[in-house]
């Protein structure tokens, strides 16, 4: 932020007031405080979703409203209650995380693609002790909704709640609207008493059972991304974790936010950190205007909402920008609104900023400013921001709070505080989750000094001045949804072995609807590269089948057959370019065929990262098993 901007921002008074507000209190109450005590940020717009339109002021008296009928079913701190919420990025789901956190219920986010999987929420449910559950219209399924009121008392639920979300706005069509409509006057049809709008009506003057000033260890319980085939593991934040978070960046003095004029929109799906942390509870720290368009990112029709809405900063993924630049010429952008845009969710490299820039400036951009971000959901979301000067691909500097130590896996220690060098990234926070969940450890932490980090399984190099840069996957594993490990070292030991590869290196696949990674098996092959396919299916089936060197749990989710393996300056092989898509080749996907549950035989079936259909991505990142289960198994 310039001096200017800084200036202003302190003749407001909003900086300074903001920084005093206490994190150890109830979330709610923070952006209360934050936010609600200025008469003039009252009447200042909180959420645009759709046509529905929201004062912060009216905001808060949704949160009463919702506080209201929670209070009514006997929800809240006093019954112990932990609240599951499966929904759409939404107006009610962020009323009702707020209501409940009035209350003092804990809230469980569940991934809103489990909706696909209704065995999965079911154990959800029970592995979270979970006992109240709320579902939008546009994910309440009958059969799902006859399950968990068939089922109430084996799973502990105490209410089952339906929440209308009227699908509004530029990014969706009349006919979806109206389909959207019919079907939750359906579902009304047979489950009146359990509809949220209902509930408002008859209990609107319930009085309210606030919870205690005191935050709570469990207050919000997002999920990791597990896998594409799984929901996640549960991460607990208290809600002084969830406040530090947004605290940090009333530091961030050199942030050149359009502080006059904040306007975002929530891009991702609320479960995780960067959705509901830096997406939400963010903004509303700072003020802002939060767009609500159903769907986010997986809305084809998202780009609607930045001029319509006249949206200023955001904070997404690369994969938007992706996924635009393959739309055609018709489609018409306009983004003249757009000051700043800050990328998480995976490494950008500086060829994709570029192109995203000139991208933008082709489509009425003026100065946009670019920033690399990096998070994680164990520290409650951003953790990292690079700044406008750096030109190259690094992830940037700590925010401030965070801080950072280096593990060197050669000489087995961690490196001095402070230290440049190049090892695996431990990160800390005050905004650190909660480490266990009724008595379960549900997040690992290193103790280093006697303090709880957060390994990143990131390799990483930082620079004399704390600049971070990613450089590829520590550690060599990555857990799957049953948490067993795929050992990317052994995989590559024994694909490296074979006469007809030159060269592999297992490299982390950012899968961008899911916010999950998954290896992908990179090689250069002895062979011609018209030969190379039909060569690598002959070492599948001798590494996995004919000679059994690997399991099941080792095959690659993905592969790509390169032309050259990159090499950096010291003569390794380049695991940021391979990742970065800057390297040329052909990606397939494995297919793995079994009998008996045991692995038969492969294909590999060419992977394109195609039009603008990321809905299709969630279902070709579900297992084969569960596509054959579904009604949707016609999806190709």
């Amino acid at each position: 932020m310039g001096n200017n901007v800084n200036e202003t921002f302190d003749a407001w008074g909003e900086i300074a007031s903001r920084k005093l507000v206490s994190k150890n209190q109830k979330s709610w109450k923070y952006i209360y405080e934050v936010c609600g005590k200025t008469p003039g940020n009252l009447k200042k717009t909180a959420i645009e979703d759709g046509a529905c339109k929201y004062t912060y002021e009216r905001m808060f008296h949704e949160w009463e409203r919702y506080a209201a009928v929670f209070s009514a079913l006997g929800i809240g701190q006093s019954e112990n209650s932990r609240v599951g919420i499966l929904g759409s990025v939404s107006a009610e789901v962020i009323f009702s995380v707020y209501g409940l956190n009035m209350v003092g219920a804990d809230v469980s986010i569940i991934p809103s693609y489990s909706a696909l999987m209704p065995g999965k929420v079911l154990r959800t449910i029970e592995d979270e002790n979970i006992t109240d559950f709320i579902i939008t219209d546009d994910f309440a399924q009958v059969n799902l909704i006859c399950d968990l009121l068939l089922q109430s008392k084996k799973l502990g639920l105490k209410n089952v709640i339906i929440l209308h979300i009227p699908v509004t706005g530029v990014t969706v069509s009349l006919m979806l609207t109206a389909a959207q409509e019919a079907k939750y006057q359906y579902l009304k049809g047979q489950f009146r008493p359990i509809c949220m709008d209902e509930l408002l009506k008859i209990y609107e003057y319930y009085p309210i059972n606030y919870a205690e000033d005191s935050g709570s260890d469990f207050s919000l319980i997002l999920h990791t991304s597990g896998t594409t085939g799984g929901t996640g593991k549960p991460v607990p934040l208290s809600d002084c974790a969830v406040n530090s978070a947004v605290a940090a960046f009333y530091d961030m003095s050199w942030l050149e936010l359009p502080w006059d004029n904040l306007v975002t929109a929530v891009s991702v799906d609320l479960s995780n950190a960067y959705g509901f942390i830096d997406q939400v509870h963010l903004p509303f720290a700072m003020g802002a205007k939060v767009v609500v368009a159903p769907g986010g990112i997986l809305n084809p029709f998202f780009y609607k909402a930045i001029p319509k809405h006249k949206i200023t900063f955001l904070f997404t993924i690369s994969a938007m920008f992706l996924r635009w630049l393959k739309l055609t010429d018709k489609q018409q952008f306009d983004f003249s609104s757009l000051k700043f845009v800050a990328l998480g969710g995976a490494a950008v490299s500086v060829s994709e900023k570029k192109s995203f820039l000139e991208f933008m400036q082709r489509n009425k951009a003026g100065d946009v400013t670019i920033l690399n971000g990096y998070g994680v959901s164990e520290l409650g979301g951003a953790c990292c921001l690079s700044t406008k000067d750096i030109e190259d691909g690094a992830i940037g500097y700590p925010i401030p709070g965070v801080n950072v130590r280096l593990y060197d896996d050669e000489r087995k220690c961690f490196l001095a505080p402070g230290t440049s060098g190049e090892g695996a990234l431990y990160l800390n926070s005050p905004a650190i989750a909660t480490l266990s969940l009724d008595g379960k450890d549900v997040v690992k932490a290193e103790f280093i000094d006697d303090v709880p980090y957060i390994c990143t399984n990131d390799l990483v190099h930082v620079d004399t001045d704390g600049k971070i840069n990613f450089l590829g996957r520590a550690g060599r594993y990555f857990i799957n949804e049953d948490g067993k490990n795929f050992d990317a070292g052994r995989v590559e030991n024994e694909f490296a072995g074979m006469p007809d590869i030159e060269s592999c290196c297992i490299v982390p696949v950012y899968i961008k609807t899911t916010h999950d990674n998954i290896p992908m098996l990179c090689v250069k092959m002895n062979t011609e590269m018209e030969c190379s396919k039909d060569a690598f299916l002959r070492i599948l089936k001798q590494i996995y089948i004919d000679e059994k060197k690997l399991g099941a749990d080792n095959i690659p989710v993905r592969v790509k057959i390169v032309y050259e393996m990159p090499r950096n300056g010291n003569g390794k092989i380049d695991l940021y370019k391979l990742g970065s898509e800057e390297v040329g080749g052909f990606v397939y996907t494995v297919e793995v065929k079994k009998k008996k549950g045991l692995v038969h035989s492969f294909k590999l079936v060419p992977y394109e990262d195609g039009p603008a259909d990321m809905i299709k991505e969630v279902f070709d990142g579900l297992s084969a098993e569960l596509k054959e289960s579904l009604p949707h198994n016609n999806i190709k």
